[in-house]
């Protein structure tokens, strides 16, 4: 068995559900007012596109007005409210139900129109032909099932639908040095006292943070280091996140070929600085976003 497939094992409970995914949503970490709150939604939005602003600039938000759009994985809605403001008859599923709660409130709370289901994304449910666009921001690389998911998109989507979907890019800066180097090698220093001070201080990550990952090496020794999937794994959404895949360009574009699409296009986007000192400043300049097309960790496919 290879170690993809051990981990893809790992990710889903014995209910069928991903734990990691129940307790952890997106974008927490990017405010300090409470969860649920008017400020914890503002300070969550604004952080995403001032640092993510190729999400617009994709997902054409404008251009849903009228449509029945359904996104996969909405989590707390930021992309969804964004959606409904422009006038799309919005539906976001998420397996979590702490996302479905949230998002829930968020859009009480704004007066914003939409409904929420929990669902998993390989069974969605829906008709077939119910949506004109469907839409998932990092979600469906985490998925035992990939290819199931993309087969329910394209049975959901009416003829002529578009779907757009990013997932993480093997080709990019993020991938091929950050992580699969430079992470390992700071991780290497976790086992040593001074090198934990210098990882905190050059990687600017919280303590907390750290700590799991030196958990992490305690548990599993030097495994942890040469074992590239379990360390894809823990180093992109958080320590003890159980799956985690990358896709070159070619491999996407076959991947949702296979499932009956055409006009399967790819673009990528987002360095992914965060971890480098002043990396979100940076991540903003005109140079990172020239780069990110070509190395950027997004790789976003539209097809119909």
């Amino acid at each position: 068995m290879s170690d993809e497939a051990k981990y893809r094992q790992q990710a889903i409970a014995s209910d069928g559900s991903n734990s990691f995914w129940e307790g952890i949503q997106p974008g927490f970490t990017f405010s300090t007012a409470t969860p649920g709150s008017k400020e914890f939604f503002a300070e969550v939005e604004d952080h995403r596109y001032k640092l993510e602003s190729h999400i617009p600039e994709l997902a054409k938000f404008s251009a849903t007005d009228g449509k029945d759009v359904l996104e996969v994985g909405c989590g707390i809605a930021t992309d969804g409210s964004r959606f409904s403001r422009a006038g799309a008859r919005y539906t976001g599923v998420d397996q979590s139900a702490e996302a479905i709660g949230l998002a829930t409130e968020r859009f009480e709370m704004q007066g914003l129109n939409g409904r929420f289901i929990r669902s998993q994304a390989t069974e969605l449910p829906f008709d077939n032909d119910s949506f004109d666009f469907v839409y998932s921001w990092g979600v469906l690389h985490h998925l035992d099932n990939t290819q199931g998911a993309i087969a329910e998109i394209r049975r959901v989507l009416r003829p002529g639908g578009t779907a757009l979907v990013m997932l993480y890019h093997r080709d990019s800066l993020n991938y091929r040095f950050s992580i699969m180097f430079l992470r390992r090698s700071l991780a290497a220093l976790l086992l040593f006292r001074p090198g934990r001070w210098f990882a905190k201080k050059v990687t600017g990550e919280n303590a907390e943070l750290l700590e799991s990952h030196q958990k992490l090496l305690q548990e599993k020794g030097f495994a942890y280091l040469r074992d590239r999937q379990m360390f894809l794994n823990n180093n992109t959404d958080g320590p003890g996140n159980p799956l985690s895949k990358v896709y070159s360009r070619e491999e996407a574009t076959k991947l949702f070929e296979s499932q009956g699409f055409s006009n399967v296009s790819t673009e990528v986007r987002f360095l992914n600085l965060r971890a480098y000192p002043g990396g979100e400043r940076l991540e903003r300049s005109h140079l990172a976003h020239w780069l990110g097309r070509s190395l950027g960790w997004h790789l976003c496919i539209q097809a119909r």
